[in-house]
C-alpha cells in the first residue's frame, strides 16, 4: 500500500486523469464537429444539386401541363409567398414538343451518372405525377409534404428501405424537385472516428501513465537522494550536509534551508554535549569528597542509630548520583566519538562464568537464585570492560525487578555465526507499551507494584547497554510479559 501513497504515483495518476478528461473532451468535440461538418458539407452539396436541377429544367418546365387542382395549389403558394399573382402558362404537350422534353431528361440522366451512386434525384410535376427518378432509387418514391416554394430546405427523413436520408427539396411554378443522400456514409465516418478514439484513448493513457511515472521518477530522484542522506545523518555525524543542487529551484532552496537547520542543530548539540561533559566532570570531584566524608563519619562508633541511618541513606543516594554522572560521561564520550574501545579476543565461556559468579554475589542479599543453563566455547572480538558493563547492567536490572526467592538465568549459545547471550528472569516483566521505549535515555517504566524494593534507576543503564552492543556490531532485544518476567537477548558476531 506504500506505493499508493507515493508522490510519483499520485503525480502519474493525476497526469493520467487530466489527460483522460482532455482526451474525452477532445473526442466528444471531434465527434460532434466531424458530424456537424459532414452534414453541413452534405447540405451544401444537396442545395447546389437542387439549384442546378432547378436552373437546368427551368426553360423546359413550362411545357408541362398543369391540372386545375395543381393550379389552385400554386396560386395559394404564391399568395403565401407574398408574390404578385400571375396566371401560369398552360403548356401544350403535343407530340411535336415531346422530343425536347425527352432530351432534357436524358441530360439530367447523364448528370446523375457523374453524381455519387447513392445520390437520389426525383422530380414531380405540379400535378404530383412523376417526371423523373434516378436509378439509385430502385423504383422507390421519396415522399415529403412540406415543400418550400422558391427556396431550398434540407431535412432528415426516411427514404428507400426505411433508411435515414438527408433531403433537399424545393418547388417552383412547374415542378417539385427532391435531391437526397443516405446518412449511412456520414454515420460510418463518425463511427470510424469514435472507434478510433476508443482504440487510441487506452493506448494514450497507458503511454501517459508510463511517461508520467518516468518524468515523476526523474523529477523526484533528487528527493530520494536527499531522503537517503538525511537518514544517514545522526548525532554522531551532524557535520554532514544534504547534497546541494546548482539550479536555484524549489528543491535547491529547500535543501539550503535544511542544511542551515542542521547547522543550527549541530551548534546546539555541541553546546549541550559540552555542557553535559563539563557538568559531569565538575560533579565528580564534590561527589567523591562527600562520599569520603560520609564514610569517615560512619566509622564513628559513638554516632547514634538515627544519625547512622541518615548518613547511610545519604551515602546510597550519593552512590546513585555518582553512577548517573559516570553514565552521562560515557554517553557524552560515545556521542562525540571520544570513547575508544580496546578490541581484543574474548573467550565468552570464561567471561560468562565470571558474570555468573558476580551475579550470585549481587543476588545474595535478595535471596534470588542465579542459574547458568549452558555455555558453549566460543570467542568474540570486543572490549571486555565494556562488555562486562553491558551484562552487569542487564543482570542488575534482572535482580532489581525480581521478587525475593526468584530466579535469574544466564545462558550462552551459538546461532547463525553469532554468540547468543540471554539474561532471563521471572520478575515483574515490562508492559507491552513500554518495551519499545526502554532503550531511550532517561526513560523509566512506571511501577505500581509494591512487592519489589529499591527499583529506582536513572534510565541510562539500558541505553548504555544498547550502545555497547551496537558498537560491537551486535544487537540487543527484549521479550517480556507483565508479571511473568523478561528475557534480554544479546547477539555478538563470533570471531
Amino acid at each position: 500500500m506504500t506505493i499508493l501513497h507515493s508522490i510519483r504515483t499520485k503525480l502519474s495518476l493525476w497526469y493520467a486523469a487530466i489527460l483522460a478528461v482532455t482526451l474525452l473532451g477532445s473526442g466528444v468535440i471531434a465527434y460532434v464537429a466531424s458530424r456537424s461538418s459532414l452534414l453541413d458539407n452534405l447540405d451544401y452539396s444537396l442545395k447546389n444539386e437542387v439549384q442546378w436541377v432547378n436552373e437546368f429544367i427551368g426553360p423546359q418546365a413550362k411545357k408541362v401541363k398543369i391540372k386545375r387542382a395543381a393550379l389552385k395549389e400554386l396560386q395559394e403558394l404564391k399568395r403565401s409567398a407574398a408574390q404578385q399573382e400571375e396566371q401560369p402558362e398552360v403548356i401544350d404537350t403535343s407530340a411535336g414538343k415531346r422530343a425536347e422534353i425527352d432530351e432534357m431528361w436524358n441530360q439530367i440522366y447523364q448528370h446523375t451518372l457523374l453524381s455519387p451512386r447513392r445520390h437520389y434525384i426525383q422530380i414531380l410535376d405540379r400535378n404530383g405525377d412523376l417526371l423523373y427518378r434516378s436509378q439509385s432509387l430502385r423504383g422507390h418514391t421519396i415522399n415529403y409534404n412540406e415543400i418550400p416554394y422558391q427556396w431550398i430546405n434540407v431535412v432528415s427523413t426516411k427514404g428507400p428501405d426505411n433508411q435515414d436520408i438527408r433531403l433537399a427539396l424545393t418547388q417552383n411554378d412547374y415542378v417539385k424537385i427532391f435531391v437526397a443522400y443516405p446518412l449511412e456514409p456520414v454515420y460510418e465516418v463518425t463511427d470510424s472516428v469514435f472507434y478510433n478514439f476508443l482504440f487510441i484513448t487506452p493506448l494514450a493513457l497507458l503511454i501517459s501513465v508510463i511517461g508520467g511515472w518516468f518524468l515523476a521518477h526523474k523529477s523526484l530522484k533528487p528527493v530520494d537522494e536527499l531522503t537517503k542522506t538525511a537518514k544517514e545523518i545522526t548525532a554522531q555525524n551532524l557535520s554532514r550536509r544534504l547534497p546541494t543542487h546548482r539550479v536555484n529551484d524549489e528543491l535547491g532552496r529547500l535543501t539550503e534551508q535544511f542544511n542551515d537547520m542542521i547547522s543550527r542543530l549541530q551548534a546546539s548539540f555541541v553546546q549541550i554535549q559540552q555542557f553535559s561533559a563539563d557538568a559531569s566532570h565538575e560533579l565528580r570531584t564534590p561527589l567523591t569528597i562527600m562520599r569520603g566524608e560520609i564514610e569517615v563519619a560512619l566509622r564513628n562508633q559513638r554516632m547514634s542509630k538515627q544519625a547512622r541511618e541518615l548518613f547511610m541513606s545519604m551515602n546510597d543516594e550519593l552512590v546513585r548520583l555518582s553512577s548517573i554522572v559516570e553514565s552521562l560521561m560515557i554517553l557524552v564520550k560515545s556521542d562525540t566519538g571520544r570513547l575508544v574501545f580496546n578490541m581484543q579476543p574474548v573467550a565468552m565461556d570464561e567471561f560468562i562464568h565470571q558474570l555468573f559468579e558476580e551475579a550470585q554475589v549481587l543476588a545474595e542479599t535478595k535471596k534470588i537464585k542465579v542459574k547458568l543453563e549452558h555455555s558453549e566455547e566460543l570467542n568474540i572480538k570486543g572490549d571486555a570492560a565494556r562488555l562486562k558493563q553491558l551484562f552487569l547492567n542487564l543482570i542488575d536490572n534482572a535482580i532489581k525487578y525480581t521478587q525475593p526467592h526468584g530466579v535469574v538465568t544466564l545462558s550462552l549459545a551459538k546461532e547463525d555465526g553469532n554468540a547468543l547471550i540471554m539474561v532471563k528472569d521471572n520478575g515483574m516483566g515490562i508492559p507491552r507499551k513500554d518495551q519499545s521505549k526502554i532503550f531511550k535515555r532517561f526513560y523509566r517504566v512506571e511501577r505500581s507494584s509494591g512487592n519489589v524494593e529499591n527499583t529506582s534507576g536513572s534510565g541510562l543503564g539500558l541505553p548504555i547497554a544498547k550502545w555497547i552492543a551496537e558498537a560491537h556490531n551486535g544487537s540487543i532485544e527484549v521479550k517480556s510479559r507483565e508479571g511473568k518476567g523478561s528475557t534480554f537477548t544479546i547477539r555478538l558476531p563470533i570471531l
